[in-house]
């Protein structure tokens, strides 16, 4: 965990150190065509893995994820193989060389199972204000790709979210057995 906190802390120093460097490219989003939202999905194959063990691993995953992982868990179904989580992180930008807190950005993320598989979805990003203003606003609308410091937010959310899915993917996945000597 402490590792995963340095890497981000990183990131989100890296990110707020560019915010001011007019070059600073968006970073390219997957849209879902039908809802027309930024939208981060993957099936992910577990052959020979149960529903059940897969709830059970990703419940596990939470643990190391998530600070307090009762806090972001909205609905739990274990029947269903379903997990729903709501969850924000923070975003800064930086004025007079030092970061600024910015916004926090939430996210629903799902997580479906089946037996020899399963599914996240990450969706509906959004900045939290008093009414929804989700970030595909900042990358669609032409007065917010003026605006010095969207740029860095975006690559800030962008990369929150690989380190979450790169998380999920390579945690929710059962540990090999370990080889017994055979002597």
């Amino acid at each position: 965990m402490k590792k995963l906190s340095f890497i981000l802390a990183l990131f989100v120093c890296t990110a707020t150190f560019a915010q001011k460097n007019a070059a600073t490219v968006i970073p390219s989003f997957p849209v879902d065509d039908e809802t027309g939202l930024v939208t981060y999905t993957s099936v992910i194959q577990v052959p020979g893995i149960t529903n059940d063990s897969l709830y059970n691993l990703a419940m596990a995953w939470m643990k190391t994820f998530y600070k307090s992982p009762s806090q972001v868990i909205k609905t739990q179904d274990k029947e269903a193989g379903m997990i729903d989580i709501r969850h924000s992180f923070q975003i800064t930008r930086t004025e007079k060389n030092q970061p600024v807190k910015a916004g926090l950005i939430n996210y629903y993320l799902t997580l479906q199972f089946r037996d020899g598989r399963f599914k996240y979805t990450v969706t509906k990003i959004n900045l939290e204000a008093g009414t929804y203003f989700g970030i595909e606003r900042w990358i669609n609308e032409e007065q917010f790709q003026e605006d010095e410091y969207v740029p860095g937010y975006l690559t800030q959310i962008d990369e929150f979210m690989m380190n979450l899915t790169g998380s999920i993917e390579t945690g929710i996945k059962p540990i090999a057995p370990k080889k017994e000597d055979d002597w």
